[in-house]
């Protein structure tokens, strides 16, 4: 049966639980993602299954980033001034658990981080999501997203605050 899913903050309570994705820096990072956030790094969002709450399914990491204008694309590049910065809000990771990857979880979860930075973008000065693909596969699945490289031949994605619904 396919669970009902929340996606809420994470907590020091979820470091315990157990999460496999099949790439042990990912692993190593939810086991970290308590001193993550007490060293303020990063925000980690996690998907539980609400009946138990004791299920990671998946999870994702925001921290902010500037990109250098001399790598954002046309038209915003021409309105900004040489050695300037844009700020974005940068997807450090977005994993799913093993047993539920496939099943339409990582799309849910790109969807939450991406609701949640446009608000953020409502009151801040944020230009676009960027986000750095793992493999060939990953970057297959931002880019049935709206996502787009932001340097040519290089796996460093953006998608324009603007894009986002």
């Amino acid at each position: 049966m396919t669970p009902v899913i929340t996606i809420q903050p994470f907590t020091a309570d979820h470091t315990s639980m157990p999460f496999t994705c099949g790439v042990r820096r990912i692993h190593d990072y939810f086991a970290h993602g308590s001193l993550i956030q007490k060293e303020r790094l990063a925000r980690l969002f996690i998907a539980l299954d609400q009946a138990t709450r004791r299920t990671a399914l998946g999870f994702y990491a925001l921290h902010n980033m500037d990109v250098e204008a001399d790598v954002v694309p046309p038209p915003l590049e021409a309105k900004l001034r040489r050695n300037s910065q844009v700020g974005a809000v940068y997807i450090a990771l977005l994993a799913v658990a093993s047993d539920y990857q496939g099943k339409g979880l990582g799309s849910l979860l790109l969807a939450n981080a991406l609701k949640r930075i446009k608000r953020l973008g409502d009151d801040s000065g944020i230009w676009a999501v960027v986000l750095d693909a793992l493999n060939d596969r990953a970057q297959e699945f931002y880019e049935r997203h709206g996502f787009v490289p932001l340097i040519p031949s290089q796996r460093r994605l953006f998608l324009p605050l603007d894009m986002i619904p």
